[in-house]
């Protein structure tokens, strides 16, 4: 059995720390920031697991504020607050100790049993060096119910490989449209459908980003792309040509929606295709992007060039205000799909393109409010059950096509009807 030595800070210095994150020990709690119900009970029902459950999603896409909404409704239902435990592995006090020993000053500080169930949610986790194999060892001797927080996603999913069977995972996305007019207080009419396609498309101008919602700071989203820039993606992987990572950046959001050609870029920035590859991957890991292969058999599918996506729209435009309203679309319909879990690809049928397909249906963007049968004709060969076309504020039905408004599409999604 392992042996673990306890650090030689001062205990009290730790269990002050651990005092600062978790105020419910003597006060009641209200945790800020509007509730997203479908993540919210997503977590409720993993509370009755054994499992290990991973909570992952770009920077800032508000997975903290969400543990917290948890941590909340957790005390609501009767927990005793000195059995709930959140601690961040960013804190300076704490990055030096190992999980365990954080744990064992969390029970000495109330006097728990190693028997005694508590939870605990611990932030930051794959900041950790071995955070895998000290939680294995806290699932193992049971009584904890874990959750942890993490934006390398992954990062961690092969790190949760030394865990297998003992973890789940749920990614977090960015606010939704539905959540988007929520903290706008706007709750839709019939009456109000022509000023949907307005709202609709400042969305996907601004993003999902939380903080960047209520503030429309482009600052905070520069701020926030140096942040991932040099924590998860120079930081993690030893990067030093920070210039030619931004530009590597700059040119993946001015193409969003096209195929990359790791050659091409790298003739453009003077690097290896090798390099970068290892830099378009660790922007994925740190869910800054994300590839969409095409469909078919899987030797063709891994021959052919793959496209490319960002997790939030408002980052595209930040940094690229000249890509179109059209590209941007696309990028968000992608999001979209991604939300309705599952793996979108792209296809082929009569040589032309069809953006996405998604389990028994196809889509492909039109984000114009005249969209004729020669513009979508090749969609009727395509072997799926539901044919959809996203328009700007076309709607109904053409050659057994459905055609559905965005602002439609982003509400239905959800289940969201239009208040009557």
């Amino acid at each position: 059995m392992d042996t673990y030595i306890y650090s030689e800070k001062p205990l009290h210095i730790v269990e002050q720390v651990l005092a600062l994150f978790n105020p419910w020990w003597e006060t009641p709690f209200r945790a800020e920031g509007i509730r997203r119900q479908r993540y919210l009970e997503q977590l409720n029902r993993r509370e009755r697991t054994k499992d290990i459950v991973f909570i992952t999603g770009l920077r800032r896409v508000g997975k903290t504020t969400l543990v917290r909404q948890y941590i909340e409704g957790l005390l609501a239902r009767g927990q005793d607050p000195r059995r709930v435990l959140y601690f961040s592995m960013d804190h300076p006090s704490l990055v030096r100790e190992s999980i365990l020993d954080i744990l064992d000053s969390y029970r000495r500080l109330h006097g728990l049993k190693h028997n005694d169930r508590f939870t605990v949610v611990i932030d930051e986790v794959h900041l950790r060096e071995g955070f895998e194999q000290e939680l294995k060892t806290v699932y193992d001797l049971g009584h904890v119910k874990v959750f942890a927080t993490g934006s390398s996603s992954l990062f961690m999913v092969e790190k949760g490989s030394f865990l297998t069977g003992r973890q789940t995972f749920m990614e977090v996305f960015p606010f939704s449209f539905s959540e988007f007019l929520d903290l706008k207080h706007i709750r839709p009419k019939p009456s109000d459908s022509h000023l949907m396609v307005k709202r609709a498309e400042e969305y996907v101008l601004a993003g999902g980003l939380p903080e960047y919602l209520k503030t429309r700071d482009p600052g905070y989203l520069m701020t926030l792309i140096d942040s991932i820039l040099y924590k998860d993606i120079a930081g993690r992987h030893g990067v030093r040509n920070m210039q030619a990572l931004r530009e590597l950046l700059l040119i993946v959001t001015q193409s969003c929606g096209s195929k990359l050609s790791p050659r091409r870029i790298g003739r453009i920035l003077g690097l290896s295709h090798e390099t970068v590859r290892e830099q378009l991957s660790a922007f994925e890991e740190a869910n800054l992007i994300h590839t969409v292969r095409l469909k078919g058999k899987v030797s063709e599918s891994m021959a052919a060039p793959r496209k490319v996506y960002l997790s939030d729209t408002g980052i595209v435009h930040i940094l690229s205000p000249s890509v179109n309203i059209g590209c941007l679309v696309e990028n968000c319909v992608f999001n979209v799909l991604r939300g309705r879990g599952g793996d979108p690809t792209y296809g082929l049928v009569r040589e032309r393109e069809i953006d996405f397909f998604l389990r028994d249906s196809c889509y492909e963007i039109k984000y114009s409010d005249r969209v004729n049968s020669e513009d979508i004709s090749h969609l009727k060969d395509a072997k799926v059950k539901r044919r959809i076309v996203v328009t700007r504020n076309q709607s109904g039905h053409l050659g057994g096509v459905e055609l559905v408004p965005l602002w439609r599409f982003m509400l239905e999604d959800e289940g969201r009807q239009i208040a009557r």
